[in-house]
């Protein structure tokens, strides 16, 4: 919805590596990350936007619980090739051209968790993320945030928090004395389930979010 109008996106062609939507109705080329009109006659207006966050069935499950599921009953055709975010490290060609100038205090394909504001973004590196131990402890737009590996998916995650510690435990964390993330959901001592509230965030490679929002700070630099 535009202005209370439905409009109808759709992918129209490539920016700095990433794909560019576009609507039917004004011909407006859109960021699909940031929600804004980057060209055309809405230019400058932002649609709201939300986290895209990565989860298993399971999790997603335990999360919404009576949530519907579709599970295709069609064959897996050709070669079985399933998305390895650590190991796929090639920039294609056709992404490549279109970067206009890069930001090279990363890898190209460096992978971690970009969270942004109105005014600041920040990237944490997976790999420094992996070396702290799984989990983060991080200060940004003036609150706590932690940042973790969410086992079973293996990506990051964040959120904010008023404790100051986080404990790794196999499939689950503990954070601070009382609270355990589990399965995607945060529950208390009781069992209760504790909402969590979190940043605009994406799990992305370094050259996508970089380009989104440049001169993003790194964590640790």
């Amino acid at each position: 919805m535009v202005d209370g109008k439905v409009h109808h996106f759709r992918a129209r062609g490539l920016y700095n590596g990433l794909s560019m939507l576009g609507d039917d109705e004004t011909g407006s080329i859109w960021n699909h990350i940031t929600g804004r009109a980057v060209y055309g006659p809405l230019e400058g207006y932002a649609l709201p936007v939300s986290n895209l966050l990565h989860m298993t069935a399971e999790q997603a499950l335990e999360r919404y619980p009576g949530l519907s599921v579709a599970i295709s009953d069609r064959p897996i055709r050709g070669r079985r090739r399933f998305f390895d975010p650590l190991a796929d490290r090639i920039l294609r060609p056709g992404f490549r051209s279109t970067i206009v100038k890069e930001d090279t205090r990363l890898p190209t394909m460096d992978i971690g968790l970009g969270v942004w504001t109105e005014s600041e973004a920040l990237y944490y590196p997976m790999e420094v993320v992996h070396a702290a131990g799984g989990a983060i402890v991080d200060d940004f737009d003036g609150r706590r945030l932690l940042v973790y590996v969410e086992p079973g998916t293996y990506s990051l995650d964040a959120f904010f928090t008023e404790e100051g510690t986080i404990t790794v435990e196999d499939s689950r964390l503990r954070v601070g004395e009382e609270l355990v993330l589990e399965s995607g959901v945060l529950r208390d001592a009781s069992g209760e389930r504790v909402e969590m509230d979190r940043p605009l965030q994406l799990f992305s490679r370094w050259y996508g979010f970089a380009l989104t929002f440049p001169g993003t700070a790194i964590y640790g630099r």
